[in-house]
């Protein structure tokens, strides 16, 4: 048994809080310590104020570069920064230590804001805050009346004080909290408002304020609380499509999503949701140009690539808030297609996943929309603009619609088209036009149509949808491209659409063949390795799993017998490769299935379910599915266990359902005509 240390072995110390840092290993990070890193260290601390500028200008330039800055974090720099430079009796050297620090923080993982944290950060933050408040609205020397260079040195440690406290709140809920309870803090952000301060400080400002206010109920209430003016500010500055009124839009979002307002409850006194889509679609339909000079001649924070990219970020949360309010608004019980099958009774169809009625209509025109008047099957411009408008007249006032339509109805009128027209003009903001499309697909696609004022709204959103197929989901399909990451992104719109619009999407001859194509390709590239199978973390959200969700809309009825067909046994012969099948995508098949097959009365129920034998097959996977069920640690992956139990125990049930529903079928049948030979 060793020996126990003894607890006052530090006071044997010379200098306790001295720890003599070892030279690196590798020769040339040793060299490169004694040429840069210790003499800038030594220059740092020197008793003469110009050594000590120096020196923090020459340490700025030197954390650029990674090798350097990890000598200089060994060399203990920050702690260097944090009992010595901060204070230093010169301006110039305490704002460029606070821009070290901020540069490390932007640099350097989360971790190094957990260790600022520890280290009390946020006192001195608190301290720096206090003092450029005291400075912009002193009256003994007006801020407007010192000179340019020192109005750059307070603009240049506001900046940096800004991206520190978006790094450090960035870095935990723990530090969140901590930094929304320091009321200096809150004050010096919202004082960033006055009319003196340059555009890119009060767009920081404001961005910094929007991630502190997210999911932040406590901080939310606190502006709600303190001065007027801010609110007054952020309801002037929403209607301008600019880099300010678009992350004016982005802090009006999080507070109304922190306090839980939507359309129906959102005080007067503040901007609704809905009504700040019309000016982040506006700002969408920027084109690129030169970066413009803010107030005081700083150059790129203004930049119309910025302004389209936030725009597109809001809107998407915008949509992804629409969706879990809708979501939370639904009855227990109440599944949608994406939920697991529930079962069926013995007398009658228990189908939660009803659909909304679909007209009349012969088996070749199954996938036809509803022609309009000119008989192409698509609006025109002008017809689109009028149904449009029709959109926004037909629903209920944003006060009164207590079911989010007002942000619903501008998601589809005003911002679904902007979001297109980003996509279409193909250039750096794709990807985030495709995510923030992707968000507003799948929200709407969640949504029950049949309610009779609704009914506009979704005429419009399927020849939106059928826009969606044509422009974006068949251009890529035809494109035969490589990259992963944008065919799970298309491949999860396009499940959205057709999940909404279900059989009446048209679509080009044999593109379902592609998404067969394309699980099968996922399939192989990513093997039998779990891990890379669930993607983020999510077994239920890759590409395989997605490929299936869009066949599995693509067959639902009105769908055609012959395409209802191929699919249906696509579907089947993944069920029977069982195990090789990935567990997630043979859940979401039978999900489908439940689903395409789920009413009698379906075309394709006879010349296809039966037929094809699938009562049969689907008895013939239920060991496999058990075996499968047991390869599934528990541990490591709950959900996945439980969702492939719950879908065995779905089948059973679904089997013994279309057995009886076929008996009945029968009795009716012969029954009938044994009333005819009567």
């Amino acid at each position: 048994m060793g020996k126990s240390k003894s607890k006052y072995r530090e006071k044997y110390r010379s200098n306790p809080t001295a720890r003599a840092v070892k030279p690196p290993s590798d020769p040339e990070l040793a060299a490169l310590r004694d040429k840069h890193i210790l003499p800038v260290i030594k220059d740092l601390q020197s008793a003469d104020v110009k050594t000590r500028s120096s020196a923090a200008r020459a340490i700025t330039n030197l954390i650029e570069s990674h090798n350097t800055r990890k000598l200089l974090l060994r060399e203990q720099i920050v702690k260097i920064l944090l009992e010595q430079t901060l204070t230093d009796s010169n301006l110039e050297t305490r704002v460029d230590g606070w821009g070290i620090l901020r540069n490390l923080a932007l640099a350097e993982d989360t971790d190094f804001c957990v260790h600022l944290f520890r280290r009390d950060i946020l006192t001195a933050i608190d301290g720096g805050s206090k003092s450029i408040i005291e400075t912009l609205k002193s009256k003994v020397v007006p801020f407007l009346k010192l000179s340019n260079s020192q109005q750059k040195l307070v603009w240049t440690l506001t900046s940096s004080l800004i991206t520190l406290i978006s790094c450090l709140s960035e870095a935990g809920d723990e530090i969140n909290q901590e930094i929304s309870r320091r009321l200096t803090i809150l004050q010096f952000l919202i004082s960033l408002i006055a009319d003196e301060s340059p555009d890119y400080i009060v767009v920081e400002g404001l961005n910094c304020m929007g991630g502190l206010l997210e999911d932040n109920e406590e901080l939310a209430q606190q502006v709600l609380d303190g001065e007027e003016g801010f609110l007054d500010y952020l309801t002037r500055i929403k209607e301008i499509p600019d880099l300010r009124g678009v992350t004016g839009c982005q802090v009006l979002h999080n507070l109304c999503t922190s306090m839980k307002w939507y359309d129906h409850n959102t005080p007067p006194k503040v901007a609704s949701i809905a009504s700040l889509l019309p000016t982040l679609a506006k700002a969408m339909d920027q084109t690129k140009q030169n970066a413009t000079s803010t107030t005081n001649g700083d150059s790129n924070h203004s930049s119309p690539d910025q302004v389209v990219q936030l725009a597109l970020e809001v809107t998407a949360s915008i949509a992804t808030g629409l969706h879990e309010a809708l979501e939370h608004a639904r009855k227990p019980g109440n599944a949608t297609n994406e939920e697991e099958f529930v079962g069926f009774d013995d007398s009658e169809l228990a189908n939660g996943d009803a659909e909304p009625e679909e007209p009349d209509g012969d088996e070749g025109d199954a996938m036809d929309v509803e022609e309009p008047e000119n008989g192409n099957g698509e609006m025109d411009e002008d017809e689109m603009l009028a149904d449009m408008e029709g959109v926004t007249a037909d629903g209920p006032d944003e006060d009164e619609d207590p079911s989010g339509s007002a942000t619903l109805n501008l998601l589809i009128q005003k911002s679904t088209p902007a979001v297109i027209n980003v996509i279409r003009q193909n250039n750096d903001h794709k990807l985030h036009a495709l995510s923030a499309l992707n968000n507003i697909t799948w929200a709407i696609s969640v949504i029950d149509f049949s309610d009779e004022h609704l009914q506009s709204t979704y005429r419009l959103w399927s020849q939106l949808g059928q826009q969606i197929w044509n422009e974006i989901i068949t251009p890529f399909l035809a494109s035969d491209s490589a990259d992963l990451e944008l065919a799970s992104v298309i491949t999860s719109i396009a499940w959205a659409v057709a999940r909404c619009v279900k059989g009446g999407i048209k679509i080009q001859p044999g593109e379902h063949r592609k998404f067969m194509s394309l699980r099968n390709e996922s399939k192989e590239l990513l093997g039998d390795d779990k891990e890379a199978a669930s993607g983020d973390g999510d077994h239920f959200a890759t590409l395989g799993v997605k490929c299936i969700g869009v066949l599995g809309s693509l067959a639902l009825d009105p769908a055609p017998i012959k395409l209802n067909e191929e699919i249906g046994a696509f579907l089947l012969g993944r069920l029977l490769e069982l195990p090789a099948t990935p567990a997630a995508e043979a859940v979401e098949i039978l999900d489908q299935i439940f689903v395409i097959y789920a009413d009698s009365a379906y075309a394709f129920d006879e010349p296809v379910f039966w037929r094809l034998n699938f009562p049969k097959r689907l008895e013939e996977i239920q060991p496999k599915l058990k075996q499968t069920a047991k390869s599934i640690d528990k541990r490591k992956y709950p959900e996945l266990r439980e969702r492939v139990d719950e879908i065995l125990l779905n089948l059973h049930r679904f089997l013994v359902y279309k057995r009886r529903e076929r008996q009945r079928t029968n009795l009716i049948d012969v029954g009938g005509d044994s009333e005819m030979r009567t």
